[in-house]
């Protein structure tokens, strides 16, 4: 369903008009369809440990995520310059 489709759909139920019946599994399987990609691609996965080549991005990385005081995401951000630092051997 493009968003176009969606909009009516939404109009339609607002209206008290309902023009599409389905199971939930139907429901979802059409969500995780990518055809509302543009170019019809998925994304792809992001390691940021990969462009943390240098002990000065390390460094940066790390005092953003104290500025955040969010313990759950700082420790997310040590475990990550952990691996950045052994993947670019860096010490």
């Amino acid at each position: 369903m493009g968003k176009n489709e969606t909009d009516e759909a939404i109009t339609d139920s607002r209206a008290g008009r309902v023009t599409r019946v389905g199971s939930v599994g139907e429901l979802l399987a059409e969500l995780n369809t990518d055809d509302d990609i543009p170019g019809g691609e998925m994304l792809t996965p992001f390691d940021p440990a990969e462009a943390l080549t240098t002990v000065e991005a390390i460094s940066a990385f790390l005092a953003e995520a104290e500025i955040t005081a969010d313990p759950a995401y700082i420790e997310h951000a040590r475990a990550v310059a952990a691996r950045a630092k052994a993947m670019h051997g860096i010490k």
